[in-house]
């Protein structure tokens, strides 16, 4: 009895074979790196030449003591005062990209305008209120830091420039009974809108730093001598 033997492929079948297989590798290959490339996330911020010669400019209208005094009364959200702020810095939003992957919508944004030395602190607009109200240190921490940032560069001359714009609308401070960091925050930016809306709106950086050092050999000629610990840094 003759036993059976395996079967073999002709060399023209196993030819086409062969070929299959690779187109299925191929496919499989291309297939792996378009997941990858999927799973990159876009950036969210995208930045042109910045051009010192133009100016931010934000409408008056929102930067009035009536809406300062909503900032601190508690009378818009912590979205829009955020959002305000970030206006004033520069950063303008461009648009929306969804993430296929969690199906999270993320804001992009355009930082062009925004004040160089700012931008090499906070490339995305960060969060000066702390919207979550989490202030547990490590989710704080940015928060803090942020706003912090803001307040060192309002100038002496403008660090009381809150109470003296809202006076005459009745506001004079918070009283320690009942201040939370989010009201303590929300005067601190509405104080810079103020310094922002008196001296930097509408006035090109080019010019913005020519005041600067102008300002600076005034008080080197008048031999000004700062306290300790007053060290400044603006966004200019």
């Amino acid at each position: 009895m003759s036993s059976s033997s395996p079967s073999r492929l002709s060399p023209s079948r196993r030819n086409r074979a062969l070929v299959v297989v690779g187109q299925r590798k191929t496919h499989i290959r291309r297939a792996s790196t378009s997941k990858a490339a999927a799973a990159t996330p876009p950036p969210t911020s995208t930045a042109a030449t910045f051009d010192p010669s133009k100016p931010i400019v934000v409408d008056d209208a929102l930067l009035t003591n009536e809406a300062m005094l909503a900032i601190v009364n508690l009378e818009v959200s912590d979205a829009h005062v955020n959002e305000l702020a970030w206006s004033c810095l520069g950063y303008a939003r461009n648009g929306y990209d969804l993430d296929t992957d969690d199906l999270t919508v993320k804001e992009m944004w355009d930082t062009a305008q925004v004040f160089p030395n700012w931008l090499k602190r906070f490339p995305e607009p960060p969060d000066f209120l702390g919207v979550k109200r989490d202030y547990r240190p490590e989710i704080d921490a940015p928060v803090k830091a942020a706003c912090s940032a803001l307040v060192r560069s309002i100038p002496a001359e403008h660090k009381q420039g809150l109470k003296q714009q809202l006076k005459e609308l009745g506001w004079t401070g918070f009283t320690l009974d009942g201040l939370t960091p989010n009201k303590t925050r929300r005067a601190q930016v509405a104080n810079w809108l103020i310094f922002f809306r008196e001296e930097l709106n509408g006035v090109p950086l080019e010019e913005l730093i020519r005041r600067k050092q102008q300002r600076a050999e005034e008080e080197e000629k008048e031999q000004v001598e700062r306290p300790t610990g007053t060290a400044k840094q603006g966004v200019v």
